[in-house]
């Protein structure tokens, strides 16, 4: 028997390189479709079998059977996060140029701890710190955060501690013009110049522009920034951006434009108050 398989093999073997080598491949592939046709009572049932183990154990990906409306939402969802992606990427731009052209402020400012907040209907802080005799009335008080935000003014000044108005106090007023970041980069419209009032509440309001002259050159989103001929050496920082715009309940020709500071002026912790002149 060994010797008859062992002839078998070489016979196997013989034929294997005539076929490779020497034969023509037309009729290599003939025979070779011939004998697969002979075992396709041995490799149909194999491939059934070993079809049959793959699909139990290897999980192909599943047609998505989920109604059109899910799949609809979804990929709304998806849109929505990749425009909210873009408009962080525009936004860390933009406080990377801000941070930039504004760098040397900190420079002249006095960093100072926040005590206390006004109990009362009006807006403002308390600080405390131990530069408090370069402290005086009507200096311009800024956030200590990565990005220079125009926060309010010296109103008090005492021995332990002084007394800071925010912007967002009721009659608090300074002036600025508009900024705005797009797609297409940053610009400034210097040309429309805005006064910005405290409405309390933490918010702010300009209401002195005509309607069709905002609706053309203002967008929610845009930025306030200063432009006060009191303190010069602060153009450009920012005071707040706008939340809304609308015409102004009481002279329609008018916009009312709502803006907010970027966080909520109450809750900070530290500041910088602008003791020293450039």
């Amino acid at each position: 028997m060994s010797l008859r398989f062992s002839q078998t093999f070489f016979a196997l073997m013989v034929l294997s390189f005539f076929s490779a080598f020497v034969l023509p491949q037309r009729l290599t592939d003939l025979g070779r479709t011939q004998f697969a046709t002979l075992l396709i009572p041995i490799s149909r049932p194999t491939y059934i079998i070993a079809s049959a183990i793959r699909a139990h154990f290897v999980h192909e990906p599943s047609e998505d059977t989920r109604p059109a409306q899910a799949i609809e939402q979804e990929n709304l969802m998806l849109k929505q996060q990749n425009l909210t992606m873009a408009a962080e990427i525009d936004r860390l731009a933009q406080r990377a140029g801000e941070r930039a052209r504004l760098g040397g402020i900190e420079s002249l400012c006095g960093r100072f701890e926040v005590a206390g907040t006004d109990s009362d209907n009006h807006e403002g802080l308390t600080i405390t710190g131990s530069g408090l005799s370069a402290v005086h009335v009507d200096q311009p008080v800024l956030s200590s955060a990565n990005v220079v935000d125009l926060i309010g003014r010296i109103d008090r000044v005492g021995s332990l501690a002084a007394h800071v108005t925010l912007v967002t106090d009721a009659g608090f007023t300074v002036t600025g013009h508009f900024f705005s970041v797009s797609a297409g980069g940053a610009a400034e419209n210097t040309n429309l110049m805005a006064i910005v009032r405290g409405q309390g509440n933490g918010n702010m309001v300009i209401s002195t522009l005509p309607f069709e002259i905002v609706k053309r050159n203002v967008r929610v989103g845009d930025w306030i920034v200063l432009a006060d001929d009191r303190w010069p050496q602060l153009h450009g920082v920012r005071i707040g951006r706008v939340a809304s715009i609308r015409r102004l309940p009481s002279q329609s020709l008018f916009a009312e434009i709502g803006l907010a500071p970027e966080t909520s002026l109450i809750h900070l912790s530290d500041v910088w108050v602008m003791t020293r002149q450039q």
